[in-house]
């Protein structure tokens, strides 16, 4: 462990009093290297009790998770491999599982809620048309072409799609495809198009706020997704309706990663692999870089990260006490479904 992070730690120890706000963790330090076994992701990523959940590590005969030393910032880090012919999470006849799964319902569930963490596509990565990325959920937690006829359920997972460009994944009664709509890691067509890079580490980050709902049965359209890709924000979203029903909240984390779609013209070639790191979900603001970070403002839960410029300069700020500046009601013109990357046949 590096100095930086070293820092880091204890700064989260410092603010540790008020900072119940974080849901949970996982920076695998605990662990040896060697393979991650169900019974290890139940520990690092505790679900609430009573409630039903799932632990998909040991797929593909238990060869897909493993623990492996990194560098010297990120340490022990989880390392998942995404055998050459796999498509989707489960392992059927010959073609083998991707990856691995955790759905974890969370202990607390929230109006509001952030997650991030740090990923890196090991080189020699094949994106092909793209794949599935963690990310938060709640309700019935629509997933797999199972589109919300009423505000009961949505998934705002991340996506990568062809050559690394980074989209959500967003499941919500509003939807305009069957199998969930893209919105671009863009800022509405104002900035550079994200794409992850192999060899590369990145941190992404996302906040969910849900809509308000003035008529019971009837959510209102000022849902927020809003996202970060090494400290910029680059996904601004809040006119969505993810909600009709006031007590619909924030209410799990799914680690759902793997390629698809669901035929073979989604698979690699050959084995690969994606690292990751540092998994965080909060309910109040969390850093938005995964720079050295600085010493919080007094009273402050937030650490805060360095200052990035959008692309024509402005400046995007630390973290995001407040929600963004209202939009008009209309669907912003950067809202975009997978028609835009000819991508039909969605899985999960």
């Amino acid at each position: 462990m590096n100095f930086a992070r070293g820092i880091f730690a204890m700064a989260l120890a410092c603010t540790s009093a008020s900072f119940a706000d974080v849901v949970f963790s996982a920076d695998f330090e605990n662990r040896a290297a060697g393979q991650y076994t169900n019974k290890m992701a139940q520990e690092d990523f505790p679900k609430k009790a009573g409630v039903s959940s799932w632990y998909a590590m040991e797929q593909n005969g238990g060869q897909n998770a493993k623990i492996v030393q990194d560098d010297e910032e990120h340490g022990m880090v989880l390392q998942l491999k995404y055998p050459k012919g796999c498509v989707g999470p489960n392992d059927e006849g010959e073609r083998p599982a991707c990856a691995g799964q955790v759905k974890q319902p969370l202990d607390v569930s929230a109006e509001e809620m952030w997650v991030a963490y740090d990923i890196q596509f090991e080189p020699g990565f094949e994106f092909v048309k793209g794949g599935k990325l963690p990310g938060l959920c709640g309700g019935k937690c629509y997933t797999g072409g199972n589109r919300p006829s009423v505000g009961d359920g949505w998934s705002a997972r991340i996506m990568w799609r062809a050559e690394g460009a980074v989209v959500q994944y967003l499941y919500f009664v509003d939807q305009g495809s069957t199998y969930g709509d893209d919105a671009k890691w863009n800022l509405g067509e104002t900035a550079e198009q994200k794409h992850f890079v192999p060899g590369t580490w990145h941190h992404v980050v996302t906040r969910v706020v849900m809509n308000s709902v003035t008529t019971e049965g009837k959510g209102d359209k000022n849902g927020i997704v809003q996202s970060w890709f090494d400290g910029e924000l680059s996904l601004d979203l809040d006119t969505l309706r993810l909600r009709d029903f006031q007590d619909q909240k924030i209410d799990e984390f799914y680690l759902s990663t793997f390629h698809g779609g669901n035929d073979d013209t989604w698979a690699p070639t050959n084995d690969v692999f994606v690292r990751y790191d540092n998994f965080v979900v909060s309910t109040d603001s969390i850093p938005v870089a995964s720079a050295k970070p600085g010493v919080s403002d007094e009273g402050s839960t937030a650490i805060k990260p360095a200052l990035s410029n959008n692309r024509d300069g402005s400046r995007v700020g630390d973290y995001v006490g407040k929600r963004s500046a209202k939009r008009p009601g209309e669907t912003p013109k950067y809202f975009k479904n997978e028609k835009d990357f000819n991508a039909k046949g969605q899985q999960q």
